[in-house]
């Protein structure tokens, strides 16, 4: 069964939210970040990396549509487990960033056109999202509708990085 316009809307509004409040944390745009911690470009660009990697998945055969197995989590678990800060968790290497956005206008063209791509995606897809299952490193095993709502969730956690770090830079 395909996504219900609840669940459709719910993912939309989520990640809509994260990403207006990802631009307002992206106008501290810094490249140098302090020593053992990214800088603003860094989060933003591991930001960018995994939702175009989620979307991939979700898109694969990767995401399993004959296990029945339930998901590892409530909804309402996921979002605020991965949306917490408290606990560091190191990114696999795919996702780390590289330098890419030198400066915050051309990150927020490529950013606004994949999230554009992602909402159309999201809007339209028929798949039976809730369905098919695939496995997160850390969290278990997620359903496609959950690996949407984690990219909210993972927005959120890294949105209150950058205001840490950048609330940090305005004291010294």
């Amino acid at each position: 069964m395909a996504l219900t316009e609840l669940e459709r809307n719910t993912l939309l509004r989520e990640l809509r939210e994260q990403e207006a409040a990802l631009r307002e944390a992206c106008q501290a745009w810094d490249q140098s970040g302090t020593p053992g911690a990214w800088s603003v470009a860094a989060i933003a660009e591991h930001l960018h990396k995994t939702d175009a990697m989620v979307l991939q998945l979700l898109q694969s055969p990767a995401l399993r549509q004959d296990d029945p197995t339930p998901a590892a989590l409530t909804d309402e678990q996921l979002f605020r487990r991965v949306a917490r800060r408290g606990r560091a968790v190191e990114a696999p290497e795919r996702l780390r960033p590289t330098g890419r956005w030198p400066a915050e206008a051309d990150f927020r063209a490529a950013d606004a056109a994949q999230r554009q791509a992602l909402y159309a995606w999201i809007a339209q897809t028929p798949l039976p999202l809730r369905e098919g299952r695939c496995a997160h490193p850390f969290l278990g095993l997620l359903d496609g509708y959950q690996w949407l709502l984690f990219l909210a969730a993972h927005g959120r956690r890294h949105i209150a990085q950058i205001l840490e770090t950048t609330a940090g830079q305005r004291e010294e």
